[in-house]
């Protein structure tokens, strides 16, 4: 990765603080802090919760720091780590850590709420209801099969990402099984079905219905400043128009790539993995998607 005068201060800061254990661990010392009602982006990996974040944290009355991985677990880059995390995990220490250091950086930034997103999250629905039980939960929902081709052609394109288990995204229970699998289509279909099963029953049971938004990608996508402002409204935040003003109104749509851009296999592996939740999730209407799929694919072909 090329070394520019833009990106030094990121790294001089990322070594002494965001990315620092020994700083994280002094902080946690700090006399406890109260975070208030902190904001948390859910969703699979590769859903938009980066780009959702990262808009929504430009209201400067939130202090966004994603994603703060350091934070969350000192061990992030262990090979062998679960990444499910119930609340059990949720210990006094783990929570003055995370609790303190996302407190003091709210406070240094001068703003009254924090918001978080890191792809993990999507595993830990019960640690953070156990932590803060008045924490705001936004719910990105994007379609299944552009998760699971957009999983497969980073992890594909970015070769340092072949070092770690299912490309060093969420490993949801049973990851092991699932990064043995050797057809990579498969291995991410499965993955994005078996964390999709986790969240949607965490968010069931484990968050009161008031502290719930979900919010679909794709309508985000084509309104992005309605979808903030109802975001805005249900985390009781402030709207800065000076701020949503520099949002860009629509996003590209990039949803439907695995269409024209997977082989007719992957397709079929999608349809046969990934079926149900599609079904589920209210991105078709029945299960004769693939013939249409296959079909609109010819026809553009001929």
């Amino acid at each position: 990765m090329q070394l520019t005068a833009k990106r030094l201060p990121k790294l001089l800061w990322a070594q002494i603080h965001t990315r620092n254990t020994i700083a994280h661990r002094i902080i946690a010392r700090f006399p406890a802090v109260v975070l208030d009602r902190p904001i948390f982006i859910l969703g699979l990996p590769r859903s938009g919760t980066s780009i959702f974040c990262t808009l929504m944290g430009s209201n400067p009355n939130l202090a966004h720091w994603s994603e703060a991985p350091v934070v969350w677990d000192p061990k992030w880059r262990a090979y062998e780590n679960e990444h499910r995390w119930t609340a059990q995990e949720c210990t006094p220490q783990a929570l003055r850590r995370i609790n303190n250091n996302f407190g003091y950086y709210t406070r240094w930034k001068g703003c009254d709420r924090f918001i978080n997103k890191h792809p993990r999250n999507a595993l830990r629905v019960p640690f953070l209801t156990a932590g803060w039980p008045e924490a705001r939960l936004i719910h990105i929902r994007r379609d299944p099969r552009a998760v699971a081709n957009s999983l497969y052609s980073i992890t594909k394109r970015e070769r340092q990402r072949h070092r770690f288990p299912l490309g060093g995204f969420a490993r949801p229970p049973g990851w092991r099984e699932i990064d043995a699998i050797k057809d990579p289509m498969e291995r991410f279909c499965r993955m994005t079905v078996a964390i999709h099963q986790v969240l949607k029953q965490d968010l069931q049971e484990a968050v009161k219905p008031e502290n719930l938004f979900a919010v679909s990608y794709e309508d985000f996508g084509q309104d992005c400043h309605g979808t903030l402002r109802q975001a805005y409204d249900f985390a009781d935040v402030t709207v800065n128009e000076q701020a949503l003003a520099k949002v860009p109104e629509t996003l590209e749509n990039r949803n439907y790539k695995w269409a024209a851009t997977r082989s007719v296999d992957e397709i079929k592996t999608m349809h046969r993995i990934l079926g149900p939740i599609v079904l589920d999730e209210g991105y078709e209407t029945d299960d004769a998607w693939l013939d249409r799929v296959l079909k609109e694919r010819k026809d553009n072909t001929a």
